[in-house]
């Protein structure tokens, strides 16, 4: 147990140092709007809201939506943002047609020089050769410009993914010569150029005093990756993470990769505001298991800090307003950071109670607790020692 708790601890370092480097080069001093979540209880986020028509509801509660709109319904002490896709256009007014008619040497393709790379659906949407300064100059123009110029103090970026996942290749020049710029998925060039666009795009907006919120999310399957991944967050200037602790699981995520996302977090959450969705593998948050909401609201507790937010949701249930009575539990503000026990459950103190998580996929954790009665969420009693099943957390109010 010991040694998983210095492996954590030893990756948290290795995130900072690799990271900070890059995230601070070129960087001005802004004036951004940063929401402000309460200190205490769970400070929540909303993912879109275009099917809410009281937004009154946020009211306390929601400091944060991404993906506001319109921009003249949101409630005057919440921070909205507008949402643009990463590396992509997705104006109606330019589908793909009018890229190969106009710009066809902005068109990114896949290895075998005929497949653009698109986003599917209704109508395609263009990937777009970010490592031409005319491409971000036109994308900066036309997609972010008109929203900063509406009143939006945030860009959502979505799908911020530093490895090659879209399986670019390169694109045609102007005279319809084939060039090569990345091959795989973890070419490390294809990295530089996307962190250096992300860094460019937030550096552009900064000059306005406007924030970009970045989605970065999945964080990656191995080290390249998530070595990008952790840079990518030290750029923007708030982190939405819709991978969580659960998402598109069965069971929620554990052991090493709890421990290296559990790092990334504890890195990032005094320095800016961080918003992880607890998605649950049910389609509707109404049907959840109570063990998976007991997991996301026991993490939450035991990574945040003053501006972390928490949206709890089904799976991409987006657009809606979505309550239950967990997300009114409030344990008061902090006293400790987190720390773990001998057994393998982590635990942190607050004002009013303890939140506890046991990140292993295999073994329960028997957590000894301080003298006194100790009550859930759910209203049943524990003291001496409360024993967590693997994949498992518990909030707990000192009666």
């Amino acid at each position: 147990m010991i040694r998983r708790l210095l492996t954590v601890t030893a990756l948290a370092a290795t995130v900072i140092a690799s990271t900070v480097t890059a995230a601070d080069a070129g960087r001005r001093r802004v004036d951004l709007e940063l929401p402000q979540p309460r200190p205490d209880g769970i400070s929540r986020a909303q993912i879109f809201d275009s099917a809410i028509p009281d937004r009154s509801v946020y009211q306390g509660r929601v400091p944060f939506v991404w993906g506001a709109y319109p921009l003249d319904a949101q409630p005057s002490d919440v921070v909205p943002s507008r949402y643009l896709p990463s590396i992509r256009d997705n104006s109606p007014d330019r589908p793909l047609a009018w890229y190969q008619a106009n710009h066809p040497d902005w068109i990114m393709y896949q290895a075998d020089q005929v497949t653009p790379v698109i986003q599917s659906g209704s109508s395609p949407i263009v990937t777009l050769n970010v490592a031409d300064p005319a491409v971000r100059e036109f994308y900066f123009t036309n997609l972010v410009l008109p929203n900063i110029q509406a009143g939006y103090k945030w860009i959502a970026l979505d799908n911020v993914v530093p490895w090659n996942w879209t399986s670019a290749a390169g694109h045609f020049n102007s005279a319809g010569t084939w060039v090569q710029q990345y091959a795989g998925l973890d070419d490390p060039a294809y990295a530089t150029v996307y962190l250096d666009w992300l860094t460019w795009l937030r550096n552009r907006l900064n000059t306005y005093d406007v924030g970009l919120a970045g989605n970065i999310s999945p964080l990656g399957v191995n080290t390249f990756q998530r070595t990008q991944s952790a840079a990518a967050v030290q750029i923007v200037d708030l982190w939405l993470h819709e991978g969580g602790f659960t998402r598109g699981r069965d069971i929620n995520i554990n052991d090493d990769e709890w421990a290296q996302t559990f790092a990334l977090y504890r890195s990032v959450v005094q320095s800016k505001p961080v918003v992880t969705v607890g998605m649950t593998t049910t389609t509707h948050l109404v049907d959840a298991s109570q063990q998976q909401v007991d997991w996301v609201i026991a993490n939450y507790l035991l990574v945040r800090e003053p501006r972390t937010m928490l949206t709890l949701c089904g799976r991409f249930e987006y657009g809606v307003w979505l309550d239950r009575p967990e997300l009114d539990v409030n344990l008061g503000t902090p006293t400790a950071a987190p720390a773990q026990d001998g057994t393998g459950a982590w635990y942190r103190d607050y004002q009013l109670g303890r939140t506890l998580v046991n990140p292993s996929s295999t073994l329960p954790a028997v957590h000894t607790l301080p003298t006194g009665t100790w009550t859930d969420t759910h209203g049943v009693a524990h003291t001496g020692q409360v024993t967590l099943q693997p994949n498992s957390g518990i909030v707990l109010t000192r009666s």
